[in-house]
């Protein structure tokens, strides 16, 4: 895979999966954040799925600080 195809299959995923997260609930959120760390385990390095982990990580992140530091 060239460089660009790399970098195109990261910000694919990283776009695709921060708009979705922003969408659905956070407990769908870190099934995929399962997913995708399932995927990158077994598969290995992939962009795609490295940027989905990234993505749905920093949704369940930002879920989690808001559950904790409610902002009034």
């Amino acid at each position: 895979m060239s460089g660009a195809a790399t970098l195109g299959a990261f910000v694919l995923g990283l776009a695709l999966f921060t708009v979705g997260a922003r969408r659905i609930e956070a407990r769908i959120s870190g099934v995929f954040l399962i997913l995708a760390a399932v995927g990158l385990f077994m598969v290995g390095p992939n962009p795609f799925l490295f940027g989905m982990f990234l993505a749905t990580g920093w949704a369940v992140l930002n879920h989690g600080v808001e559950q904790i530091f409610p902002v009034r």
